[in-house]
């Protein structure tokens, strides 16, 4: 009996079944959900600042605290605003301001709570948002 050629026995990719047993469905599964977990961690700060460049409000902030974090001189400014009526209290990075100095800030409408330095967003993204 002559042997089977293999090149001839191989199934081509569309006659191939994707029988996966459950242990191979929830594997895959877990990692592309863990993969899209960490691509939206790591995308999530840019896409707010393509948000805020877009439809940003222009507010202004006090600054109330200034500490410099880390071995690399980045300053982080704790800043207090109002929107609303309603106090808030928020952070940006890498401005020199001084303690009690107003600042410009950009926000949400939709979410008070993430504010970027208006210089920052002016300068790093095109907006058509300009200070009154």
């Amino acid at each position: 009996m002559p042997a089977k050629n293999k090149l001839t026995t191989k199934k081509s990719f569309k006659e191939k079944s994707w029988n996966w047993t459950v242990r191979e469905t929830f594997g895959y599964g877990f990692l592309i959900a863990i993969s899209l977990v960490f691509l939206y961690g790591a995308t999530k700060k840019t896409i707010q600042n393509f948000r805020l460049a877009k439809s940003g409000i222009v507010a202004k902030a006090i600054v109330v605290d200034k500490q410099k974090i880390g071995g690399k001189g980045t300053i982080d400014l704790t800043v207090k605003y109002y929107v609303n009526g309603q106090e808030y209290e928020g952070s940006i990075t890498n401005e020199l301001w001084a303690l009690s100095d107003t600042v410009n800030i950009i926000l949400l409408k939709s979410d008070p709570s993430v504010i970027r330095s208006f210089d920052f967003i002016k300068e790093n993204y095109s907006t058509e948002i300009n200070l009154k």
